[in-house]
């Protein structure tokens, strides 16, 4: 009995392992998902990031985030059926934040053409102030996409899934809310992109086992906007610097848009509540909120850059703000990823390391550096999404008004 007391007592002494997400006190949000499905990957439903996870996470215990109360808190809606996001951003939007999660174009309810009207809608948004977070495949190219990628700065165009290497998440923007605010780094790597603003420098990292990565990113810039690189990774294929987040304002806006890359694996993106990955989304959306709280960047504000072009590398002009170097002088870690297999072409199988497509749905370039073989489509294949909306309210008790969203392989936070 004495030793479990003083077990007991031990326990008490030491320090609480974090369950949920931590954010700092914000403002109540609301939050507007416009969202779709693709699988290159042949991911199982309980693997793969689908219309309707995003805002089932976001109303679970654990966020942190402070959701304004009603039935509408979270609304998440198909880029197939995209009539209600519309009248939802409609000026004066009372929608805080967009999370834009859609690789097709955006058609309406009757099956036409409202990409036009959601770009339009989207401006009007961070004009206005409102954020947008471009999340995973929101940033990946298709035709009819190219006026909202070069309104939030970026377009993917190849994709690599990795199994056994995963990608290397680095932070190189030390002391930015985003990458700074509970995020737990494992390890160190030295990195520089001076194209994207990167200085060299010993930075933090953490991993993502599984990944699928986007070798091919080109960063659309346009006149006085100011551009702080967040994340990048150093695996091999398509030269070793890639970008992976960045945080962008431009002239005119009152709001500004965050990008982060990794996605595709639901149990490293949503279903971890305590994950680096939820939380870097999670502090992305009180970054970009105009209620939001959070430090913004240390470093030095970005320069003017020209208006880019779709597809290539990630290699192109930027106007990144990233602070350099790192806070340790340890010995660096080495460079690349260790992957154990070549890009293949077709759909991803489940040996070797990596595998996946070249070419975009939209007819982008074929493979990447050579060694991604194009196929019939890149992250542009599988399911249809969901022609649908999800309402969820606020708080962790808040009963869920569906509107025939297809709620696929919902799961538990991992212990």
């Amino acid at each position: 009995m004495r030793a479990q007391i003083a077990g007991l007592a031990l326990a008490a002494l030491l320090p609480a392992r974090a369950v949920a997400a931590e954010l700092p006190p914000h403002g109540p949000l609301k939050i507007l998902i416009v969202s779709d499905e693709v699988n290159p990957n042949n991911l199982s439903p309980a693997q793969l990031t689908q219309p309707g996870d995003i805002s089932a996470t976001l109303v679970k215990p654990g966020t942190g985030l402070n959701l304004a109360p009603g039935p509408d808190s979270v609304l998440e809606v198909s880029s197939q059926c995209v009539d209600e996001a519309l009248v939802a951003l409609a000026p004066p939007s009372t929608y805080d934040v967009l999370i834009y999660f859609a690789h097709k174009p955006a058609r309406g309810c009757d099956n036409q053409d409202r990409q036009v009207e959601l770009t339009a809608a989207v401006e009007a948004l961070l004009i206005g102030g409102g954020g947008v977070v471009v999340f995973h495949h929101g940033i990946y190219e298709a035709a009819g996409k190219e006026a909202i990628l070069q309104l939030v700065g970026g377009s993917a165009s190849a994709i690599e899934w990795s199994v056994n290497a995963g990608q290397r998440v680095i932070d190189v923007a030390p002391g930015h809310f985003v990458t700074t605010n509970s995020v737990e780094y494992t390890g160190k790597a030295m990195y520089a992109d001076p194209q994207a603003g990167v200085a060299a420098g010993m930075y933090d990292l953490f991993t993502n086992v599984p990944d699928e990565r986007y070798p091919a990113l080109a960063l659309l810039t346009a006149p006085g906007e100011t551009r702080t690189i967040l994340f990048a990774s150093d695996y091999a294929t398509g030269g070793a610097a890639h970008v992976l987040g960045y945080d962008l304002k431009r002239p005119g806006w009152l709001g500004r848009v965050v990008h982060y890359q990794p996605g595709e694996y639901q149990p490293n993106a949503l279903d971890d509540l305590n994950g680096n990955n939820f939380q870097v989304l999670a502090n992305a959306i009180v970054h970009v909120a105009p209620a939001g709280g959070g430090d913004t960047t240390t470093g030095e504000p970005g320069s003017t850059g020209e208006p880019g072009t779709s597809g290539g590398s990630d290699a192109t002009s930027t106007t990144s703000g990233a602070s350099s170097g790192g806070a340790s002088d340890t010995a660096p870690a080495t460079s690349g990823t260790g992957d154990s297999g070549p890009v293949t072409s077709g759909p991803a199988e489940s040996t070797g390391d990596v595998t996946g497509a070249g070419s975009g749905g939209s007819g982008g370039s074929g493979g990447v550096s050579g060694e991604a073989s194009s196929g019939p489509s890149n992250d542009g294949a599988g399911g249809e999404g969901c022609a649908c909306a999800a309402r969820r309210s606020g708080g962790p008790a808040g009963a869920w008004s569906l509107a025939g969203l297809a709620m696929l392989g919902r799961r538990r936070r991992r212990a």
